[in-house]
């Protein structure tokens, strides 16, 4: 092999790209349809990160199934960034509702998620380098689970919740309660 990109190479990522922001377009149209309908923006936030470590499962267990088999869990990836998309600015506007930081955590926190991409496409090249790529793609699904977790375990249902708590601080504010 002399380090050359395969011909074949080319239209299956350009299959992937098609596919994964298809599906993202339509997890999008979908996750607001669930909204409007009363569904809780934790239990769909919650889905779309349950699917990366699907995903890598199924990339690790379809490894030497074909390209069919690896591009169908671009569908998975479409899922996550289209319920991401559409969630994130509706979580950030539930906790920040009132306080004026709107902009400011939505500035953080999609720093954070450039941060995490950057790091993970380091680290998972350099697991690829070192211990190749079924290490690389267990270590992230190993790791995936935390977020899940630790959204689970510590992140509240925001849905209906938006200014209830922020009126208290305001209103102890202006009677001078809190300093």
């Amino acid at each position: 092999e002399d380090g050359s990109v395969k011909r074949s190479a080319i239209p299956l990522i350009a299959s992937a790209i098609v596919l994964a922001q298809f599906t993202m377009s339509g997890a999008t149209f979908a996750g607001d349809i669930a909204t409007k309908r009363g569904s809780g923006r934790k239990p769909l936030f919650l889905a779309g990160l349950i699917t990366l470590p699907i995903r890598c499962a199924l990339i690790i267990l379809w490894k030497d199934s074909g390209d069919a088999f690896l591009l169908s869990t671009q569908i998975l990836d479409g899922l996550g960034g289209g319920f991401f998309g559409l969630l994130h600015p509706y979580l950030v506007n539930d906790i920040a509702f009132g306080s004026g930081r709107f902009n400011v955590l939505m500035g953080l926190t999609a720093s954070c998620f450039g941060l995490g991409g950057t790091l993970s496409n380091l680290l998972g090249q350099i697991a690829v380098e070192h211990l190749g790529h079924v290490a690389s793609l267990t270590g992230s699904l190993v790791l995936s689970f935390i977020p899940i977790a630790l959204f689970w375990k510590f992140m509240p249902e925001t849905r209906d919740e938006r200014g209830r708590n922020r009126s208290i601080e305001i209103k102890a504010v202006e009677g001078g309660e809190l300093a």
